[in-house]
């Protein structure tokens, strides 16, 4: 072999030796306990793709590089929570190569992606039956538009038909959410008309005009809430108009959230600036044995003349069945016209406003992907051992 043939020889070695990783075979298996299914299964029980086929992966049946590859690429192109985000972040780094050769460009694709207009949605058909009442059926709409404005600016968007009676010729559509996030001074700022939410809910779970920051798990707020305890449901929905019975009260508080342990805690605040209640509770949220969680809650209203009204909820849920019950004991104001209790669906707040006590069950089942049905039964009576009408409710929700 003479010098040139040999120099071409070497040549050719050295090319091919340092080539190899970049043409890794895109059709190699990943390996069966590789972390990248976790995270695939995470996204697909959230509806964001669609998983390995059935949706799961059960360890009898891995898939190439190239079959995960567009996974992550139909994932990278969907409206994601910063969660969600962070693991298709994660996932699109490992699978860059095969990206790249399906000529997905993670960084420009990055880039597109948080460039668009992100669209999507929920709708809810409600059904609710009351012993002292006549049962109706409601159903609620709504669109979402999320945006960049800049680098550090997105805005929100929402349209809703709110709740209307199934039998309406024709939904009220309004904009129930407005606002701009934006970062400053390393706080995560929300300005405009947007939800908010204490908790579980029991406290605050209401739309807000009004601002809001968060960082590192403690989250302010200020502004004007809604007020859910005012709507009378029959006769608001006698007249087919609920809108006109919503109040606003100047409300302000902050929330801590912190996983201790595996428990998940939260401190809560709020302060009614128009009724002059202040409420101090937590929220405590754990597992007891495999499939089993439980929730503990205790609120207090330290207004004027109301420092021993509090209110005590303890309750397990099953996780692999939905069912969950739990007990309540609620003392008179100590409960806000802001909270989930006093919703259409869970009829006058004038029956519980007074203080009550008893059983709340829950069963959710997922119908179908991004389909969920929720069923709840409150049996309560007053303090004094008065039997309140018994609720019952149904809901269909699904997301797009």
């Amino acid at each position: 072999m003479n010098k040139r043939l040999l120099k071409v020889a070497v040549t050719t070695a050295l090319t091919v030796a340092f080539a190899v990783p970049a043409f890794a075979n895109p059709f190699t298996d990943v390996p069966a306990k590789h972390w990248a299914y976790d995270a695939v299964n995470k996204l697909a029980q959230a509806g964001v793709v669609s998983g390995f086929g059935d949706g799961t992966f059960k360890g009898d049946k891995t898939v190439s590089r190239y079959e995960m590859a567009s996974i992550v690429a139909a994932a990278m192109q969907k409206n994601l929570n910063n969660d969600q985000k962070q693991l298709v972040d994660q996932l699109s780094k490992e699978f860059a190569t095969e990206l790249n050769s399906m000529g997905i460009k993670v960084d420009d694709l990055n880039k597109k992606v948080d460039n668009m207009v992100k669209i999507s949605g929920d709708a809810r058909v409600r059904y609710f039956n009351a012993d002292d009442q006549k049962d109706y059926t409601d159903y609620r709409a709504r669109v979402s538009f999320d945006g960049k404005i800049n680098d550090n600016m997105k805005f929100n968007a929402r349209l809703s038909s709110g709740s209307a009676l199934t039998d309406d010729k024709a939904a009220s559509i309004s904009m129930d959410t407005a606002n701009v996030t934006f970062n400053a001074l390393g706080l995560s700022n929300t300005i405009g008309r947007q939800d908010v939410k204490l908790g579980s809910g029991y406290l605050l779970d209401a739309q807000m005009n009004g601002v809001a920051t968060n960082v590192s798990g403690l989250k302010l707020f200020a502004g004007n809430a809604s007020s859910n305890a005012k709507v009378d449901t029959t006769s608001a929905y006698a007249n087919g108009n609920t809108a006109a019975a919503t109040v606003w009260n100047k409300v302000y508080g902050a929330e801590y959230s912190t996983n201790i342990m595996g428990a998940k805690l939260t401190a809560d605040y709020l302060k009614d600036n128009t009724s002059q209640d202040q409420f101090y509770g937590a929220n405590a949220g754990f597992k007891l044995v495999d499939g089993v969680t439980a929730n503990v809650e205790y609120f207090k209203n330290n207004g004027d003349n109301k420092n021993d009204a509090a209110a005590k909820a303890y309750g397990i849920k099953l996780n692999k069945l939905g069912l969950a019950a739990t007990y309540r004991d609620v003392d008179a104001n100590a409960v806000t016209p802001f909270s989930t209790m006093f919703t259409s669906t869970n009829g006058q707040y004038s029956e519980l406003k007074d203080g009550f006590k008893g059983m709340e069950y829950q069963y959710d089942k997922a119908l179908d992907k991004n389909a969920v049905l929720t069923v709840k039964y409150q049996d309560f009576e007053t303090k004094d051992g008065t039997k309140l009408p018994a609720r019952t409710s149904a809901a269909v929700n699904v997301k797009f």
